[in-house]
């Protein structure tokens, strides 16, 4: 059963970084695009900075869950690099629960204010008009991924799963 979510969740994981791809792909797009605007034609999509936003926003999210998959999360190894195997599988463990509630918490609120900007048609104050719940709830989603891959990772060494190492990836 473990093995099943731990490849749900990698899918999961390499699909939102391959969103987030596209979304860096799209902001880069659009930022030269105001380049050309501004430069030689002297206007403005007047909606970059806005998106660009946004954009970094959900990638760093969407990113998070394929970074923790793949070891590649920047993690202080000041402490754990010192402790033995059981003792750092034990403050992994403790690492793993503690990143759960808070990001439990954050994601709860974060839920309640998605409800709220959908049901109260919430937008942005600019000229773009963005409804607010829509990059709020691709947070929400990366947030949900890295979650699940936190879970993963916690539950797979409370089963003697092998740790993060310096070089990289969980599998």
């Amino acid at each position: 059963m473990l093995r099943l979510v731990e490849r749900l969740s990698g899918l999961l994981s390499l699909l939102a970084a391959q969103v987030a791809v596209v979304i860096l792909v799209s902001v880069t797009a659009l930022i030269l695009t105001e380049i050309v605007l501004r430069s030689f034609f002297a206007t403005s999509t007047n909606i970059v900075e806005e998106y660009v936003a946004y954009g970094l926003g959900t990638m760093v999210f969407l990113g998070l869950g394929q970074a923790m998959r793949s070891g590649s999360l920047v993690r202080v190894d000041i402490v754990l690099g010192k402790l033995g195997p059981a003792s750092r599988r034990c403050v992994e463990i403790t690492a793993c629960v503690a990143a759960l509630i808070v990001m439990s918490f954050v994601l709860y609120y974060l839920s309640i204010r998605i409800g709220r900007d959908f049901s109260r048609g919430t937008i942005s104050m600019t000229k773009a008009a963005t409804k607010m719940w829509i990059p709020n709830a691709i947070v929400a989603t990366g947030m949900a991924i890295f979650m699940l891959q936190v879970l993963v990772y916690g539950i797979g060494l409370c089963f003697g799963r092998r740790l993060i190492r310096d070089e990289g990836a969980i599998d």
